[in-house]
């Protein structure tokens, strides 16, 4: 069918916003969309992504962003952020699948990112970088099994 054919072309591999390891070959450099304050650096999401979408879109203007966070600097490695502080990011393209922090174990972890502030609406944002449909599938099994963990309770 043409309409399958049209999603194929049309097909954005998931992101991951919170990295396992240090994005090697990330040039800050080709941010140009008037990013400030680019940093990468070792954080720890404080508790679990807030969802920012709305059951009912009618009228109502959608977040730029799918979810937000509050997250702790623990090392800087490149960049202007301050270890210690927390901060409030953004982040999510809703063209993209995403993967993040959820389960306990998730949250225990900490993670790379890089993240910049958004001159346009004063927002700190992170960075997406395209993960493989195997990571991805990973991530939903994990995401299901915590999921069904909590409703056993």
């Amino acid at each position: 069918m043409h309409e399958e054919g049209s999603m194929a072309v049309n097909y954005q591999p998931p992101l991951a916003y919170f990295l396992d390891e240090f994005p090697n070959g990330f040039d800050p450099a080709s941010m140009l969309h008037g990013e400030k304050e680019v940093a990468i650096a070792r954080v720890r999401a404080l508790d679990i992504p807030v969802w920012l979408g709305k059951r009912d879109q009618s009228g109502a203007q959608r977040s730029r962003d799918k979810s937000f966070v509050r997250m702790q600097v623990l090392e800087v490695r490149s960049g202007s952020a301050s270890v210690g502080k927390t901060y409030e990011v953004y982040f999510g393209d809703w063209n993209h699948e995403m993967i993040y922090p959820l389960t306990p174990d998730q949250l225990a972890r900490d993670y790379f990112v890089v993240m910049y502030f958004d001159p346009t609406d004063g927002k700190q944002r992170l960075v997406g970088f395209p993960i493989n449909s195997t990571q991805h599938r990973d991530w939903l099994a994990k995401r299901s099994e915590y999921w069904r963990s909590q409703h056993k309770r």
